[in-house]
């Protein structure tokens, strides 16, 4: 009970949880994304300058492109912040246990956070594929999840959902 938040749904905590983060931080996004993770980012002032060929200097784009799925693989060098979501806005792909398991795997090994934005996870109807990045061992240290009560239901515009915080947040406080 202690660790899920009510709240105005997952694209407001989407950068609402910025405001207990550091400025400092390094954020990773897949490309294409959903553009709130790139703007919430920017107005929070963690992206540092533009770059001349577009994109911020503290922002690392991952590409999720036809050959991969449009499943990004985790980035070469650490970050602090990584955000996924799945089923994904705007390509809505979805993503295994195993290649979740890298993403997890990967932000234990490098002290990240991932930032799960599951809002379209009960449009999933494959009981293999994961609708939670919690069903994925070692989530619960490097994790923090968005949900929406509003996705399943088609009322998107009431801003309804919640957040579960885990003890990922603890560490990084």
């Amino acid at each position: 009970d202690d660790e899920v938040f009510l709240s105005d749904g997952s694209k407001g905590d989407c950068g609402h949880i910025l405001e207990i983060l550091g400025t400092d931080n390094t954020v990773a996004l897949p490309d294409p994304v959903y553009p709130v993770y790139v703007d919430t980012n920017v107005m929070a002032g963690r992206t540092g300058s533009k770059l001349a060929a577009g994109g911020y200097e503290g922002l690392r784009t991952l590409p999720a492109t036809p050959e991969n799925g449009f499943v990004p693989t985790p980035p070469d060098q650490p970050v602090d912040i990584a955000y996924l979501c799945f089923p994904n806005n705007p390509t809505g792909a979805v993503v295994d246990r195993d290649r979740l398991g890298a993403w997890v795997d990967w932000a234990n090994a490098n002290d990240s956070l991932i930032l799960f934005d599951a809002a379209y996870a009960d449009f999933i109807r494959d009981d293999a594929l994961p609708r939670s990045i919690f069903e994925i061992p070692g989530a619960r240290t490097c994790a923090i999840e968005f949900r929406s009560f509003s996705k399943h239901g088609a009322f998107t515009g009431v801003r309804c959902g919640y957040t579960v915080m885990s003890k990922a947040l603890e560490a990084r406080t």
